[in-house]
């Protein structure tokens, strides 16, 4: 009878002990932006990794970094909250920017512990539950062109990050520095886009976009998607490229004109990439629609005087034959350049005159009813 209590007693503890399981986890600095020139954004996020064997609710916590106060490009650093997952109650306090020893450090204090079974439960999906989301910002205009640096501060000498939960109903510090998280990628202050811009004219598209500083920046692939008479292409085609400006912490602004297009509808993205190889996206957050032509035009050929080739554009506004022709100062049609039928859109021949002896010469446009005839000069 005492040896059948003591196996039922001894069963109970182990059963109660497989509800004290630590809880493991990770809990990373990510997702950082730079939201001006003079501002960066980060959050913390804490991932429970073993929820199939305990569960973590969060009491406490405090958050320490250091940091390279380079970036602070002679201004003073301020360290505020943006945004957390959790109740005020449990969200960390009193951010500063701290100075000890020479080292600059970022401080989050440990809020007041709740009581056990008001605590929070910390997710295990996705990047797990948001602690919190904290701003960095310099009064000076602009940070300076450094890496930010971002470090843990995990010991061994105080202050120090800690993480808490309550574990079988008992206040405890669970803390394991090894999955404390960096997302180093991210960690310089990258190329910041405040304003990408479209505007049309005809079939030509202008591309304007601003940075407010940059880092490590090679330059823009520029990229476009299209979908014409409703048929969506879905692959982004690379159309050109502008050199970035490496390092600079000013206001900078670039433009591309994409020309020659056909009616429909385009998408447009940057492609910024850093000399490392890395690269980020940025898309243009308006479609841009090029329209049918309303009217018929020819346009003086380019260049001219030339030699010995040179382009003509012409619009048609409906679909129709069209026929476009060359003739000497007499009159005499020395050259059909183009006939046939043709869609309503925006044209862009180019011809070459190698075969004609230099001089004045015509070309008439006729679609339908209309006619149009301009003059050009070809040296020699």
């Amino acid at each position: 009878m005492k040896k059948l209590l003591f196996i039922t007693v001894l069963l109970f503890l182990i059963n109660d002990l497989s509800f004290a399981v630590i809880p493991q986890y990770t809990m990373k600095a990510e997702n950082f932006i730079q939201t001006s020139a003079n501002t960066v954004e980060f959050d913390i996020n804490l991932l429970h990794t073993n929820s199939d064997s305990s569960v973590f609710e969060f009491a406490a916590g405090q958050y320490y970094f250091n940091f390279n106060a380079g970036i602070s490009n002679g201004g003073g650093l301020i360290y505020s909250i943006v945004a957390s997952d959790l109740p005020v109650n449990l969200q960390p306090v009193n951010p500063i920017v701290y100075l000890i020893g020479g080292n600059m450090q970022l401080r989050l204090a440990v809020n007041s512990a709740p009581s056990p079974g008001n605590g929070y439960i910390i997710s295990d999906t996705l990047q797990g539950t948001r602690v919190v989301r904290m701003k960095l910002e310099t009064t000076a205009k602009a940070f300076d062109t450094q890496f930010l640096n971002l470090r843990w501060r995990n010991g061994p000498s105080n202050p120090v990050t800690r993480v808490y939960s309550f574990v079988d109903m008992a206040y405890t510090e669970i803390t394991n520095s090894s999955s404390h998280l960096i997302d180093s990628l991210q960690n310089p202050l990258p190329v910041e886009l405040t304003d990408f811009n479209s505007s049309v004219f005809a079939n030509k598209v202008n591309l304007r976009w601003t940075t407010a500083s940059e880092h490590n920046n090679k330059g823009f692939y520029i990229e476009r998607n299209f979908s014409v008479n409703g048929s969506n292409s879905f692959e982004w085609i690379s159309i050109g490229f502008i050199k970035g400006s490496g390092d600079l912490n000013t206001v900078t602004e670039y433009s591309f004109q994409d020309k020659d297009l056909m009616t429909g509808v385009y998408q447009y993205r940057l492609k910024q990439t850093d000399y490392n190889g890395l690269y980020e996206y940025f898309y243009l957050n308006n479609e841009v629609e090029i329209l049918r032509p309303v009217d018929f035009k020819l346009s003086q050929n380019y260049p001219n005087p030339f030699n010995p080739s040179t382009n003509i554009e012409f619009t048609i506004p409906a679909d129709g034959s069209v026929r476009l022709d060359l003739y000497d100062i007499t009159g005499r049609e020395v050259k059909n350049i183009l006939s046939g039928s043709y869609s309503a859109g925006y044209y862009n021949v180019k011809i070459n005159a190698e075969d004609l002896s230099g001089g004045i010469y015509f070309y008439r446009l006729t679609a339908g009813s209309f006619t149009s005839a301009k003059k050009m000069i070809l040296l020699k």
